[in-house]
């Protein structure tokens, strides 16, 4: 059974691309993964589920083509559309430079500067270009736009991020 700490979060099937089975897959600009990567993982109902890739294709900078093993037609990939994929941490290439992924920092505590607390970072929401923060706090939901400009400090000790948000934007 694979596990959480064993994958990476890589993005979410978008949508069919044509009607052989092929899918698109959001990925970040910052992940890289070794050239002999030959399987995903897909969360399907909470269970990691591994599935060996026939075909990957670049797209653009943040979208691949990717067609899974046995999975033929446009019927055959509605069931995936949707779903995060992981990249097994095997397959991973890590970066020369010091720069921290968005996904680093889920369940860090989130700041801003004039309102105090916002809460825990819980998920990364990449699935469109506006990247998003999902914040909870106790039963209140908050979506932040990961806009660097509005990250005031980052402290990787205390694993705290701390925003200068527009007035307004934390009390949505």
């Amino acid at each position: 059974m694979i596990e959480m700490d064993q994958v990476i979060r890589m993005g979410t099937l978008l949508k069919a691309h044509g009607v052989q089975g092929e899918m698109v897959l959001s990925v970040p600009e910052y992940l890289d993964w070794s050239e002999d990567l030959d399987c995903l993982v897909c969360q399907i109902d909470g269970i990691l589920v591994p599935f060996f890739i026939e075909s990957f294709r670049e797209k653009s900078a943040t979208a691949m083509l990717v067609k899974f093993q046995d999975i033929d037609s446009l019927e055959a990939t509605s069931r995936f559309i949707g779903l995060k994929v992981f990249l097994p941490k095997k397959f991973a290439v890590e970066s020369d430079d010091d720069t921290l992924s968005w996904e680093s920092f889920i369940d860090w505590t989130a700041v801003d500067r004039e309102v105090g607390k916002l809460g825990t970072i819980t998920a990364i929401d990449d699935s469109t270009a506006n990247i998003l923060f999902q914040i909870r706090d106790g039963n209140r939901e908050r979506i932040i736009p990961a806009n660097e400009e509005w990250i005031d400090g980052i402290d990787e000790k205390k694993r705290l991020l701390t925003f200068n948000l527009p007035e307004g934007l934390a009390d949505l």
